[in-house]
Parts: C-alpha cells; sequence; structure tokens
C-alpha cells in the first residue's frame, strides 16, 4: 500500500475517533526514527484510532501481539488488512440485498438485459419512485464510489519507466476494462442478435439500451465502433457502425446522436493516454479535471437510464436531454486531440488552452469549460512557480516549467557562463499569460541561488501568506506575488553584494590599477620593472614579476587600498592586437596558445589580472576583465612610449657641452621628438581624461539609481563598451596604425640613445687628441663614428638622413592615422574622435604641411 492510501485511511479513522493528532503526526510517530515511542505507546494510539469501528480491537491486538520492530510497515499492512476487511463485508451486504429485493424488469426490459453493461448496471436507479434531489446524491455518491474503485485498481498496476515512450500512444496498445471505451470485448463478449423481424415498438428500447451503452463506451452488436490501427486512436473522431436490421428512422436519430459517443471516446483516450506519471503534473492536472467532468456525465447517462427502465424515456427525449453534453464534450474532444497532436507539455499545454479561450470568445458554455480546464491543468505549473520564485528551487522531473537548470559547477574562470547559462528560460514552455513576465520570473530565482551560495538564508516565504494560484477573471493577483518576489529577491542581493561585500570598493580598486588612476603607483612600478619588460617575453620569470608588483604595491600610496592583494601580474602570449581579436570573435582570451612568442618583448604581452571573489565575480567576471586587459595595456604602452620620449629630452640636454656646429646635428632630431612626445601624450591624455572619466562618471551616477544585479552588470558593461569604442580598440586597423606609431617612436628613440652614446664617445677622443688636432666637428665625422652600431641606420646614410627619414614615416603613420579617425567620426559624429583629431592636429598643423 502507498503512503498515499495510507493517509487516506489514516484521515477517516482520525475525523471518526476524534483524535487529536494529525495524519502526518502519526505517521511521523510510526516511523519511530529516533526510537523515541515503544509499541506499547503506539497501540495505545490505534486504539483511540479503532475505538469507533467494530471489531476495531482485533487490529490493536495484531499489532502489539506482532511486537514489530518496523512500527512503519506495520502500520501499512494493519490498514491493508482493514481495508480488505471493509470491502469483503461491503460485498456480502450486496449480495444479501440483491438476495432479498430481486429487480422487478418488465419484459422488454427482459430481451434488452442481455446488452447491459456490469460496471454501468451498478449505477442505475431502479426503484419506481420519482428522481428527488436525495435520489441524485445517492446516483452521485455511487458513480463516485464506482468510479473511484477504478482509479484505485488502475493505479494498482506497475508500468516500467524504462518501456514508457515519451509520446500519448504507449497507452494505446492496451487500454484498460476500467476506462469504458469500446475495449472489453472479450471479457463481455455480445451476442449477435436478429431484430429485424422484431416491430417497430419492441426493436426501439433494444437499440435505445445499445445507443445507452455506446455512449458511455460500451459496444453492441448492433451500434459499435468501427475497427481502426491503434495508432490513430484519439487522434480522430471514431467512426461507428449501425446495423442495417434498425429500421432507417431509428438509424437517422442514432446517427444524429453517436457524434456524442465519438467525443466521448476521444476524451478517454486522452485520460488514458496521459495516465502515467510521464505525461507530467499538468497533464495529470488537466487529466484529474477531465476525469471530474467524465463522472458528472456518467451521471447524466445514468439518469437517463433510469427513465428508460421506467420506460419513460423516448428517443425524442433523449435527443433533447442530451443537446447541453454534446456541446460541451465536443469542445472536450477538440482541446484533448489538438494537445496529442502537438504531443506538448507543462506551460504549452496552458497556451494551448489559453489560445482556445481566446479563440472561443463570444461562446461562453465553451469559454467556461475551458477556462475550468486551464484553471485545474495550472495548479501545479504555480505550484513550481512559486517554488522557484519564493525559494529558488526547481523541482521540474519532466522539464515542463519554463526556467530550465543547468548544473554547472562555481568555478571563477567560468562565472561568466555560470550566471548566464545555468538558468534559462525555455521560451516553448512559457505559458502565453507569463510571457511578459519570464525574464523578472528567471531573475527572482536566479538572485536567490547566489544568495543561497553566499551563505545567506532565503526566508521570503515565511514573510508571506501567499499562494499562487492561476485565476483567468483575475490576473493581478498572481502577477503582485512575483512582482514582489522579484523586488524581495533583487533588493536582498543587490544589499548583499553593494554593502556586505561592497562592489564599488572593488570596482575603485580595480580603477586605480587597470586605468591608471593610481599615478604614483604605476611610476614606480615601469621604474621597477622596465629593464624586465625590456627582456623578450620567452626570458620573464612571472615569479619575479610578482614579487617586484608586491614591492610597488607596498612601496606606493596602493599599500592603503583594502583589495590590492587580489591584483596579480599575467604575461599573455599575444600582443594586444590578438586580443581584440579574440574578444571580437567571441574567443576565450585567457586560453594558452601555441603561437610563436619568440618576437614579442615582455612590455607587449604584460598586463595585471584580478581575482575577485564570489559573489562579486558576477560583475568582475573574467570577460569583463579582459575588458579592462585591453584598455591597461593600451594605456601602459602608450606610458611606456612617453617614458622612453621624456628619457631622450633629459639625454638631449647634454648637447648643450657640444660645440655649436655639432649641436646643430640634433635640431631636427629634437623637434622630431617633441612632436612624437606631444602626439603620444594627446593619445593619453584623450583615453584617460576625455574617455574614461565622463563614461565612469556616468557609470557612477547609474550607480546610485540600481535597483537589481542586472542593472549593475548592465550599466558596468555599457560602462566598459564605451570606454573600449572611443578609445579606438575594436577597430584593428585603428589599433594597428596606434601600435604601428608607437613602435616608430620606440625605433626613432632607440636610434638617438645609440647615436648619442657614440657622440659622447667621439667627444671625449676629440678632447684628449686635441694636441694632434683631431675633432669630430663635421656631420662626416660623426657618421663615421656612430654608423656601426646604429644598426637601423643604412650603410650610406648620414645622421640627418635618418632622422628625415624617421620624420618622413611619423608624419604619414600619423596622417594616415588621423584620416582613418577622420572617416569613423565623419559617419558617427556621437564619438569623441573629433576631439582627439583636434588634439593632435591642432590649428591644422599636419594637414597644411602634408597637403602644401
Amino acid at each position: 500500500m502507498s503512503e498515499v492510501k495510507a493517509k487516506k485511511i489514516l484521515t477517516d479513522l482520525v475525523k471518526k475517533s476524534g483524535c487529536t493528532y494529525s495524519v502526518d503526526n502519526v505517521l511521523t510517530m510510526f516511523r519511530n526514527k529516533d526510537a523515541k515511542y515503544s509499541n506499547k505507546r503506539l497501540g495505545a494510539l490505534l486504539t483511540q484510532l479503532f475505538k469507533t469501528i467494530p471489531n476495531g480491537a482485533k487490529y490493536v491486538d495484531e499489532f502489539v501481539s506482532s511486537n514489530p520492530k518496523d512500527s512503519y510497515a506495520a502500520l501499512i499492512l494493519l490498514l491493508n488488512n482493514f481495508l480488505q476487511d471493509c470491502k469483503n463485508m461491503q460485498a456480502e451486504k450486496s449480495t444479501v440485498a440483491a438476495q432479498v429485493q430481486p429487480p422487478v424488469i418488465d419484459s422488454v426490459s427482459k430481451r434488452a438485459a442481455i446488452f447491459e453493461s456490469p460496471p454501468l448496471s451498478s449505477t442505475r436507479i431502479v426503484t419506481e419512485q420519482q428522481i428527488t434531489p436525495e435520489n441524485v446524491q445517492e446516483i452521485k455518491e455511487k458513480i463516485v464510489k464506482a468510479t473511484s474503485g477504478s482509479m484505485v485498481n488502475r493505479s494498482s498496476g506497475v508500468i516500467p519507466a524504462v518501456l514508457v515512450p515519451q509520446t500519448f500512444e504507449y497507452m494505446a496498445k492496451k487500454g484498460t476494462i476500467l476506462s469504458w471505451n469500446f475495449n472489453y470485448e472479450e471479457l463481455y463478449p455480445m451476442q449477435n442478435k436478429n431484430v429485424a423481424a422484431i416491430p417497430l415498438s419492441s426493436q426501439e428500447p433494444i437499440v435505445m439500451k445499445e445507443l445507452l451503452d455506446c455512449l458511455v463506451g460500451v459496444k453492441g452488436s448492433l451500434i459499435g465502433p468501427k475497427k481502426t490501427v491503434r495508432a490513430t486512436v484519439g487522434l480522430f473522431p471514431v467512426e461507428f457502425e449501425v446495423s442495417d436490421q434498425i429500421e432507417e428512422s431509428l438509424r437517422d436519430i442514432v446517427r444524429e446522436i453517436l457524434p456524442l459517443a465519438s467525443h466521448y471516446s476521444q476524451v478517454q483516450d486522452f485520460i488514458a493516454a496521459s495516465s502515467s506519471l510521464e505525461s507530467g503534473q499538468v497533464l495529470q492536472a488537466l487529466r484529474a479535471a477531465l476525469q471530474a467532468i467524465i463522472k458528472d456525465y456518467y451521471l447524466s447517462i445514468t439518469q437517463l437510464e433510469d427513465l428508460f427502465l421506467k420506460q419513460q424515456l423516448t428517443f425524442h427525449k433523449l435527443l433533447y436531454f442530451l443537446r447541453p453534453v454534446f456541446h460541451t464534450m465536443e469542445v472536450l474532444a477538440e482541446t484533448v486531440t489538438a494537445i496529442r497532436q502537438t504531443n506538448c507539455r507543462g506551460g504549452t499545454v496552458l497556451t494551448l488552452l489559453y489560445d482556445k479561450i481566446i479563440a472561443t470568445t463570444g461562446d461562453e458554455k465553451s469559454r467556461k469549460v475551458l477556462i475550468h480546464l486551464i484553471e485545474m491543468a495550472a495548479v501545479p505549473y504555480m505550484e513550481m512557480l512559486q517554488l522557484w520564485i519564493f525559494n529558488g528551487v526547481i523541482h521540474d522531473t519532466r522539464k515542463e516549467f519554463l526556467v530550465e537548470h543547468h548544473a554547472m559547477d562555481l568555478n571563477e574562470n567560468d562565472m561568466m557562463d555560470y550566471w548566464e547559462k545555468q538558468y534559462i528560460i525555455r521560451t516553448d514552455k512559457v505559458p502565453c499569460f507569463l510571457n511578459e513576465y519570464a525574464d523578472i520570473i528567471l531573475r527572482t530565482g536566479k538572485y536567490l541561488n547566489v544568495i543561497r551560495e553566499c551563505g545567506s538564508s532565503v526566508d521570503y516565504q515565511q514573510n508571506v501568506c501567499v499562494s499562487l494560484k492561476y485565476t483567468h477573471s483575475d490576473h493581478q493577483t498572481y502577477i503582485k506575488a512575483i512582482e514582489d518576489a522579484y523586488n524581495y529577491a533583487s533588493s536582498s542581493l543587490l544589499n548583499l553584494i553593494m554593502d556586505k561585500y561592497n562592489l564599488m570598493g572593488r570596482l575603485f580598486s580595480v580603477k586605480r590599477y587597470f586605468l591608471l588612476q593610481q599615478g604614483d603607483f604605476i611610476d614606480q612600478f615601469m621604474d621597477i620593472c622596465e629593464e624586465d619588460l625590456n627582456k623578450d617575453v620567452d626570458e620573464l620569470r612571472p615569479m619575479r614579476l610578482e614579487n617586484l608588483l608586491e614591492v610597488t604595491l607596498n612601496m606606493s600610496s596602493a599599500r592603503y587600498d583594502e583589495y590590492n592583494d587580489d591584483l596579480k601580474t599575467m604575461l599573455l602570449p599575444y600582443g594586444i592586437v590578438t586580443q581584440i581579436s579574440k574578444i571580437v570573435k567571441k574567443e576565450d582570451v585567457f586560453l594558452d596558445t601555441l603561437g610563436d612568442t619568440s618576437q614579442l618583448k615582455g612590455i607587449e604581452c604584460f598586463t595585471f589580472n584580478y581575482n575577485a571573489q564570489w559573489p562579486v565575480s558576477i560583475v568582475l567576471n573574467r570577460w569583463t576583465i579582459s575588458k579592462y586587459q585591453m584598455i591597461f595595456r593600451q594605456l601602459f604602452y602608450l606610458k611606456y612610449v612617453e617614458r622612453i620620449l621624456c628619457r631622450v629630452w633629459i639625454a638631449n640636454n647634454r648637447t648643450k657641452q657640444f660645440a655649436p656646429q655639432t649641436a646643430k646635428l640634433y635640431r631636427s632630431a629634437f623637434t622630431l621628438r617633441q612632436k612624437m612626445l606631444i602626439a603620444i601624450q594627446s593619445f593619453e591624455s584623450y583615453m584617460m581624461i576625455e574617455v574614461i572619466e565622463p563614461n565612469w562618471h556616468h557609470f557612477y551616477q547609474n550607480i546610485k539609481q540600481i535597483k537589481n544585479v542586472d542593472d549593475v552588470l548592465k550599466y558596468h558593461q555599457d560602462f566598459l563598451d564605451q570606454c573600449i569604442e572611443n578609445c579606438m580598440l575594436t577597430d584593428q586597423d585603428l589599433l594597428k596604425s596606434i601600435i604601428n606609431l608607437c613602435n616608430i617612436c620606440i625605433q626613432f628613440c632607440t636610434f638617438l640613445a645609440e647615436a648619442q652614446r657614440h657622440f659622447v664617445d667621439a667627444e671625449l677622443c676629440s678632447m684628449l687628441a686635441s694636441t694632434d688636432d683631431f675633432s669630430l666637428s663635421s656631420e662626416s665625422d660623426y657618421d663615421f663614428a656612430c654608423q656601426q652600431d646604429a644598426t637601423s641606420m643604412e650603410p650610406t646614410e648620414t645622421f640627418s638622413e635618418r632622422v628625415e627619414r624617421f620624420h618622413s614615416d611619423f608624419t604619414n603613420q600619423l596622417m594616415s592615422l588621423l584620416r582613418k579617425i577622420t572617416d569613423i567620426a565623419t559617419q558617427n559624429p556621437s564619438q569623441k574622435f573629433i576631439n582627439l583629431i583636434h588634439r593632435i592636429n591642432f590649428n591644422s598643423y599636419y594637414s597644411d604641411n602634408f597637403d602644401s
């Protein structure tokens, strides 16, 4: 016996005995997990439960005398014996009553008796008095008793789960006798009767009896369904064969009534097909609603049978009485057929029912039936919804609910996937009346799950006494419950992240390091790491960079940052252009590649990394950090080029000690160096002052108005996307042009440093050999002294020619970049690129000179 049946029997016993314990308390006591209750005490409880039952003491004695070790199993066995005894007593009473009062049937009824259906005859009214309200109640009790017994017997069969397919057709192979759908011919074989010779007055009751049986799924010898392939059962209306022996006028009336039997058969097929748990909770609830309607239908047919037995029913009366039932059964048949044809489940079923309600506007009878069906079918779905938005839990074994759960580990490397892909919406399982709120429903449960992952309790349901229920005429009740749950979940998670985990403090920390807001830190870090970063990336030791970063953090004002321990160094196996390409293609930017790194310097591969902890990692996830890295690498490289140019400027002061003719050689180089410095500083200040700071201010103002975590994610991503786009990091051509411009500056500084070193050596030699009249006062003498180590210089180039070539390369590259920026600024005036053009090409300096 299942626990459900045990609870049902115990409920009756508790009510009759007046016991103060609830059914759940009784079951808990008999489970006796902690061995708190002795068998003697449990026997006393049974005595109280069975005190109103005749011979109830024998059941108590059975329990006490057996002294069971497993009291719960003994209770189930005892209740099973009690149930069997009750059934036996009821059967004996029925037998005695049948012997005492044999039914009196007239001659016509005797001739029709061979067509009667045993399951149906037990629900007939056989008294001769008129139908009264008391009789109707008695009929209802008999119908409920008969059909509930059928359900008990049906549920006792066990269908292996592995043999049950995912469609409705698995029950069509073998119908059950208790479904009353033309499927127990072999147990109740019908005799073929020749009624052609019978007079019309005598033929009418025989045909009417078979027609009444046919309306409840009992096949007759004169009227019965045509044989069909079982695979199509329930999908198409059942066609009936009417014997030619029946008089033509009767056949016409029978054919007019038989569509009702066809609709009934389709509904019964659906009820049988959806009896398995594989159908899902929504179809199970719909099936229960249909069974309740079929019980009322049985009651109507039983009343007609009672009139028939009293010889008070004619075919015209039968047709008149069945008119109201026709339309209802037709609506049910159309509905279940549509469900079976689409093979829908869960929320899709509710959408189908809702669409049918809308389609039947103006037909109040159909709307009333369909509204009843959708409200009953939506009960388990709304329970799943309530569990999700109140507790963040999904109980959906048959994939009926609108939210789908993908089990994922809480891994910081996959945090973006964890947030976006662990819970997703099944669009086909969203009922149309929840379409507008699907995203809110998804986020509500998602927020509650994050709160639970953080170790905090989710106690929203304890603060509200709301039970979600779908009512077609009142949508506002459950909509308000959804909105209230969402507001609670979003505000709770937002307060948790913003207050307890100080999200803004983390974001300010990231801004200090990745966006170079901490000026003294970045200068000291470049001072201490520059020698290492100038090496080939394959020669660098990451641990040394980590140690140097730690030293710099402790030496600079960054030591007051409570989150500086989360800052780490990182060497990527590719340059910034490749990283941009990976992000555009949505590839994993942290995935190690086997590319050639032999030509890369440390400065080209270096970046910071940030290890944010859960739940801050929802915002500062791997994808977000990669965007910060793109901005940092560009700024860091510009800062590096600026430092080299400034170092050349300092070295240029030594030329003041040289002879005027010698110092004159450097004037063009000094001019070019200053142009380069202005261009690099213009790029740098544009990114930091005109792009990053205004966007950060806008982001910070938006953060003050947020209402949920998704707003934080949206505004944060908008901030980064705006920075990346306006810093020209999304256009690979622009980015390559900027990198090439920086490389020209680095090559020029390297050349100038080498030239100055050789010039100083030559100047010292000139001073030592002054007695021999040796001097390097001419350009040719200087070129001869320095060209051997200036590897980038052509063998026949003079110093001035080499400087002029650098000037030409720099100007051409800069003008090419300005033209590209101008094209973009023309196409999209909202961008800030025009400000950069005015910074670099101030007063049309480059454009005028280039045109001339």
